[in-house]
């Protein structure tokens, strides 16, 4: 009997440690918000002195270690966005990539709004101005963006690519650089 006992004790301390684990669910009040799932119910939005803020029950599900500094996930009617370990949002309109929020690099990240392209910092400020027409994630190998000025976006089921206008390098600080090539769409030989 004594060996049942501590058999049960130990599922029962193995669902205890299980349950506080990455991709828990957080119910506070009649809202619930799931880790593993990219968008945000507007339930666990708050606003508080005319900023936007995920409500503090939900943060330990996006910041479970110290080395997090910004969280991004889908808001509601506002597209991609990252927010602090605070709650606020701090940029918006962030691009997507991957199916999930453009990436930082180099304290930068690419936004969009109204087929803009620009670059914000970690505070929401743009220090590249919305105004391309299209721009490709950064490119370490070329230590920047890819961006242009013309061109326009093309898809084809889940994909989208930008084709033609003018194409410039934007450098670690989105500075222009120099010119650049057009990059090759999807299904098409170089030089054609």
């Amino acid at each position: 009997m004594p060996d049942l006992f501590r058999l049960l004790f130990l599922i029962l301390l193995t669902l205890v440690f299980a349950g506080a684990v990455q991709g828990q669910v957080v119910r506070h009040g009649n809202c619930s918000v799931d880790a593993e799932i990219w968008s945000l119910p507007q339930c666990a939005l708050e606003a508080k002195d005319g900023h936007l803020y995920v409500g503090k029950p939900y943060l330990s599900l996006f910041f479970p270690a110290e080395k997090s500094r910004l969280a991004g996930r889908m808001i509601p009617g506002g597209g991609w966005a990252y927010f602090n370990k605070l709650g606020l949002i701090v940029v918006r309109n962030v691009a997507n990539f991957d199916n999930g929020p453009s990436p930082f690099h180099h304290g930068l990240v690419r936004v969009v709004e109204k087929n803009k392209w620009g670059l914000a910092d970690s505070n929401g400020q743009l220090i590249v101005p919305l105004k391309y027409d299209g721009m490709l994630e950064f490119e370490e190998a070329n230590r920047g963006w890819r961006v242009c000025a013309g061109c326009r976006t093309v898809s084809s089921g889940e994909y989208g690519w930008f084709e033609g206008g003018d194409w410039i390098w934007l450098d670690r600080h989105g500075n222009v650089v120099s010119k650049a090539e057009a990059p090759i769409a999807p299904g098409k030989s170089p030089g054609k």
